[in-house]
């Protein structure tokens, strides 16, 4: 999946030529303060990946929609009371998508997911490739898919601390097993939804979707790493790489310290659900190595507090720690003034 500015820009489709027609696939956007940024993401949908609006999924998570409204009506607009964070928000999404019995995978797409250089058009060409020979969704192990993930991460034993995968470039494999992952640009097979395995909303914000992939796997299913997306966008999934590709269209990670709470909270939340006991012992090193490295006596604050929630059992949102600013104006080119930022 590209941005707004076609393949070439984000990475031209090898095969070249027009997208493959997408079947059996509904797209779910999921957006929250980032109209300009869904926007983009909806339009290379439709103009890059080829879906019908019919088979785009937009979710408004409280604030925001679409920049534009003729594509917000044209598209199936799911406008939720508030913001549910996206385990709420792509929980709606998944059951959205899935009422349509046709439809046998769900593409989740962050709002912000255009920003990455993943190749494109991507979608018919990866279902094709997880269904071959047709009608098979089983990975090489023999397990059913339940997921195929852009960029991935492993486990490494040092508690819900994990690596991002990468195979080697003389490894043959097109999919690769990997134990969780970030929504990204992500597949879900109908069956998971079908066992009853959907986003848990009490996470809100904040390794929600390792709790999924977690629960994923659990379920008996496999998630699979898309190894030629993975190796397109590796060089992004770095904490360098990440604000060098998201800076200049919307707040980084360290522009916004109340991640943390979250983070340091459903790190706990995680340990509890999937762990081990020892896995608080290196929650508590690495939140220590967090404290010290800080950015801002917000930030550090943020961290003590979702330790002490977390060890409460405190889920769900907090009203102290929420999204401000969804995304940045575009730089103005030359002649005209900056825009303005744009409305809830």
């Amino acid at each position: 999946m590209t941005g707004a500015t076609g393949p070439g820009a984000n990475g031209a489709d090898p095969g070249g030529g027009a997208a493959p027609t997408v079947e059996g696939v509904t797209a779910v956007v999921l957006t929250h303060k980032r109209p300009r940024l869904a926007g983009e993401v909806t339009r290379a949908l439709i103009d890059v990946e080829g879906f019908g609006p019919d088979r785009v999924v937009v979710v408004v998570n409280g604030s925001g929609g679409l920049d534009d409204p003729e594509l917000e009506s044209a598209v199936r607009t799911v406008r939720l009371d508030r913001n549910l964070g996206p385990a709420g928000g792509f929980r709606a999404g998944l059951v959205e998508a899935f009422a349509d019995r046709a439809t046998r995978w769900a593409y989740l797409c962050e709002d912000d997911v255009g920003l990455f250089s993943l190749p494109g058009p991507r979608v018919a060409r990866l279902v094709g490739r997880v269904e071959a020979p047709p009608g098979n969704t089983r990975a090489a192990d023999g397990t059913p898919v339940g997921a195929v993930v852009a960029y991935g991460r492993r486990f490494v034993g040092r508690g819900a601390h994990t690596v991002n995968v990468v195979p080697e470039r003389d490894d043959p494999r097109a999919f690769f097993p990997v134990d969780v992952a970030c929504w990204g640009a992500t597949l879900v097979a109908r069956s998971v939804v079908d066992t009853g395995v959907l986003p848990d909303p009490t996470w809100f914000f904040g390794l929600e979707d390792f709790d999924f992939f977690c629960r994923v796997r659990s379920a008996g299913f496999s998630v699979l790493l898309d190894v030629q997306a993975a190796r397109q966008v590796a060089a992004e999934q770095t904490a360098e790489g990440r604000e060098r590709a998201l800076g200049r269209r919307r707040p980084t990670d360290r522009d916004e310290p109340w991640r943390a709470y979250y983070h340091a909270r459903n790190s706990v939340a995680l340990a509890r659900r999937h762990g081990h006991p020892d896995w608080y012992a290196w929650h508590l090193l690495y939140s220590a190595r967090h404290l010290q490295l800080a950015s801002s006596r917000a930030e550090r604050l943020a961290i003590a507090h979702g330790l002490w929630d977390g060890a409460r059992g405190r889920m769900g949102e907090h009203p102290r720690y929420g999204r401000s600013l969804g995304e940045l104006a575009p730089e103005p080119t030359p002649g005209q003034g900056r825009a303005s930022p744009p409305e809830d």
